[in-house]
């Protein structure tokens, strides 16, 4: 019981984070507008999207798959627009999940891209549809065989 406890306040925290962090950005963002600093509205508008993408996998998630969550909360440019969480990746498959989610991190942050995804995860493996050109992830394809890659 108190395991399930904790898992709930550490999702919470994360909820009100998540909530403060989206507050802060409107301010700024009225603050910049007065301005018209359209780029950096327009970067502000990204991370408020990430952010949101965040609840929504914080919202998809069961107890047991918060690394989901704290994978995705540290890849602003993946966001996600829909997750379906049919069981919580273990082992081997939330190692290679984690892994193959921060390198493609590291490959749209190089590009500045931030494709949306719909993403379902099961314990073995987890499917990957977005909006952008997956010919950067072909290898990715190879080196995570858990991972399966496909345009919407």
């Amino acid at each position: 019981m108190a395991d399930g406890l904790e898992r709930g306040a550490g999702l919470e925290a994360f909820r009100r984070h998540r909530h403060d962090v989206l507050n802060q950005l409107q301010i700024v963002r009225a603050l910049i507008q007065m301005n018209r600093a359209d780029r950096a509205i327009a970067a502000i508008d990204r991370i408020a999207a990430w952010l949101q993408s965040l609840g929504r996998v914080q919202q998809a998630v069961p107890a047991g798959a918060e690394a989901i969550v704290w994978t995705l909360a540290v890849c602003p440019h993946i966001v996600v627009d829909e997750i379906d969480v049919q069981g919580a990746p273990h082992g081997d498959a939330l190692a290679e999940w984690i892994s193959c989610m921060t390198e493609l991190e590291a490959r749209l942050a190089v590009n500045g891209d931030s494709p949306r995804m719909k993403l379902t995860v099961d314990a073995e493996q987890m499917w990957v549809h977005c909006d952008a050109d997956l010919t950067q992830v072909e290898e990715l394809q190879v080196r995570y065989p858990r991972i399966r890659f496909s345009r919407r």
